[in-house]
């Protein structure tokens, strides 16, 4: 299992989950801290004196249920200046996830043009493909983003692609 975050400002961060490790609030929380929480300030800007972010920027997940847990949802609210709420967005909604409709089959598509014996080699083409992914590849997916939530919204939440 992977976890990436993705912005316009370029790609965030790849982090390969263990194998067997079931991602449960405890888990999914502690990634956020030791992971996303120190590359959004450095990437965002932090201001140590005043504990704010320099730069306003909004989280999203899907709706797995370690996204939608309480202690999850309380820890966003505090380290976090916005995201968006499990009741604010749709359950089983990969159309809206960049990383779902785009970012995941590049990867897929660079990472597996050949076979691999193991895990460890399709680790690294996988980390290969991600660092070579182009800026405006990110950026492009990033700004369909409006125009793919108006999409869903004028399906009446169904599917439209």
């Amino acid at each position: 299992m992977v976890w990436a975050c993705i912005t316009h400002k370029g790609k965030g961060l790849l982090t390969f989950i263990e194998e067997g490790v079931k991602i449960n609030h405890e888990i999914y929380v502690r990634l956020l801290e030791d992971e996303m929480l120190p590359w959004a300030k450095d990437t965002f800007g932090w201001d140590e004196e005043e504990e704010a972010f320099l730069e306003d920027w909004c989280f999203q997940q899907d709706s797995a249920p370690s996204h939608r847990a309480r202690q999850t949802q309380a820890w966003l609210q505090v380290n976090v200046p916005d995201w968006i709420t499990p009741q604010q967005w749709p359950p089983y909604s990969p159309d809206e996830n960049g990383l779902d409709y785009s970012i995941w089959g590049y990867l897929e598509a660079k990472a597996c043009e050949k076979p691999h014996n193991s895990v460890t080699t399709l680790k690294k083409a996988i980390r290969k493909a991600w660092n070579e992914m182009p800026q405006d590849l990110v950026q492009r997916v990033v700004d369909a983003f409006p125009g793919r939530l108006q999409a869903c919204i004028d399906a009446g939440g169904g599917h439209f692609e």
